[in-house]
């Protein structure tokens, strides 16, 4: 099911086929530092995140990680769209790419799309994110976005402080 459409990406539910995306991304060293290890080792692993998380996500709140395809190839190259996290009051804007698509404007495409289909669509007012101190990419790439720094925080399931980042929609 296509949520947005972006001049070269299609956001959509994830399903069962990209269990392999999910299994490579999930276990690049970058993600493993910046986002955590999700434990996710397998194809069965893979299948049971998406559908434990984003998909149970999409089906209790309506939105949700949305699979990113290029729109001229059909190719999956990672997850951006909304998501709800215990111990942050507002849903959380997220993206993560595979290494080899970083670094080509993909994430900001689609974060944009996202906001819009935030405001518009699920009638949001403020959004959250957080990232790593030392995420230099996404630290900038929020405040393109309009996001504002707040303060570091504390969540139960990661162990080291993170930054809060926050915006009106």
């Amino acid at each position: 099911m296509i949520i947005l459409e972006t001049e070269r990406l299609i956001l959509r539910l994830l399903t069962k086929n990209d269990q392999q995306m999910i299994l490579t991304l999930l276990n690049e060293p970058s993600f493993i530092k910046n986002i955590g290890d999700k434990n996710v080792r397998s194809l069965t692993d893979a299948w049971e995140y998406i559908s434990n998380g984003p998909l149970a996500m999409q089906n209790s709140l309506g939105f949700s990680l949305y699979c990113c395809e290029l729109k001229n190839s059909g190719e999956v190259i990672g997850l951006s769209g909304l998501i709800k996290r215990q111990g942050i009051a507002h849903p959380e804007i997220g993206f993560a790419f595979l290494n080899k698509y970083c670094q080509k404007g993909y994430g900001f495409e689609s974060a944009k799309a996202v906001l819009n289909y935030a405001s518009k669509a699920l009638k949001l007012n403020t959004l959250q994110a957080i990232c790593n101190p030392d995420n230099h990419a996404s630290s900038v790439l929020l405040t393109k976005l309009g996001f504002t720094f707040k303060k570091q925080i504390s969540l139960e399931q990661i162990s080291h402080k993170v930054n809060l980042f926050e915006r009106a929609i």
